[in-house]
């Protein structure tokens, strides 16, 4: 069993398949594909691999928020014993808090993963002076 070199090619099928909601554990388990430690070290080393690879991760955290939409509206089944609805509910919630947890993490500053892209932390600040007040919202 030979583990593949990781160039160009082998990363951006990693990228896609990340892309389509895979883990990266998952893919490493495949005949023929690298070690997870192989793709991370060579992630970590090669700018051009990293720039792939991020890309593959910022598109899987936008299937996970698609994910996350089909678990909260799908409907729950009609055709089970009541009792066991609650641990659905209970099951959707753990996986929509697991990957909401992981998005942040994937894709902080959205998908084009730029910082001024971010949505603005929006605040207000009230003050008294005399007896006005003034108010200043950031936006």
């Amino acid at each position: 069993l030979m583990a593949r070199k990781i160039n160009k090619t082998v990363m951006t099928e990693i990228a896609n398949r990340l892309g389509s909601g895979e883990t990266l554990v998952s893919i490493c388990k495949d005949e023929g594909m690298p070690g997870y430690r192989t793709v991370t070290r060579a992630v970590m080393q090669d700018d051009e691999l990293f720039e792939i690879y991020r890309k593959g991760r910022l598109m899987q955290a936008e299937f996970y928020a698609d994910h996350i939409n089909e678990l909260a509206m799908a409907p729950l089944p009609d055709d089970v014993d009541p009792r066991m609805l609650n641990a659905e509910v209970q099951r959707r919630r753990l996986e929509v808090d697991t990957l909401k947890f992981t998005m942040g993490k994937l894709q902080p500053w959205g998908l084009r993963d730029k910082k001024e892209d971010a949505p603005a932390q929006q605040s207000i600040t009230i003050s008294w002076q005399g007896n006005e007040v003034l108010a200043e919202a950031d936006a």
